[in-house]
């Protein structure tokens, strides 16, 4: 429930009874606002668009290289070097997947002008799945039990165009002439 309230929130698939939910359980549950919080301060980088340049780097001429270059070297070494052992901590430490586990994936799209909205993907040999609409704002969402694993999959709109997930940026070009969205479900 607390996960579902988030997610709805953060989408804007509230409604005036369901944000007075909301903010009652953000107040009374400091763990579930600083979880909120992390998740909206997520959701911001996200949305946030990448930069249009990046910035030059000049290197010093190598004439000009001293004791100064050689320590900047040593510390750009050592910070790589950490950086891959907490890579490698991070990396080691995954959990192994318990054979038959499966985890809840929540799908959400905006669709304000569909009469219905299902789901079709590799993880059900694409056949459709009817999503249920979240509110009055027009999102349609389905949550389904999938193994770990890499999925491909788009929505079919009611005049059964297909589209794939806006939200997500990898996609691959099927041999219909649309795309389909790529997920990565993990425990």
């Amino acid at each position: 429930m607390m996960e579902e309230l988030q997610s709805m929130y953060i989408d804007d698939e509230l409604d005036l009874n369901g944000k007075i939910i909301f903010v009652e359980k953000v107040y009374g549950d400091r763990r579930f606002k600083d979880e909120t919080v992390e998740l909206l301060w997520q959701e911001k980088q996200l949305r946030t668009p990448p930069p249009e340049r990046v910035p030059e780097v000049v290197f010093p001429s190598k004439r000009h290289r001293g004791q100064g270059f050689r320590r900047r070297v040593l510390v750009l070494a050592g910070g790589l070097a950490a950086a891959m052992l907490a890579f490698l901590m991070v990396w080691t430490n995954e959990p192994v997947p318990t054979e038959g586990a499966k985890i809840a994936h929540r799908f959400v799209v905006y669709l304000p002008d569909a009469g219905q909205a299902a789901i079709a993907g590799s993880f059900n040999g694409w056949r459709a799945i009817p999503m249920q609409k979240a509110g009055p704002q027009g999102y349609w969402e389905i949550s389904l039990d999938l193994a770990p694993g890499e999925y491909r999959y788009s929505f079919i709109l009611d005049d059964g165009r297909r589209v794939a997930d806006p939200t997500v940026w990898a996609r691959e070009k099927d041999d219909f002439g649309t795309e389909n969205s790529i997920v990565d479900v993990r425990l």
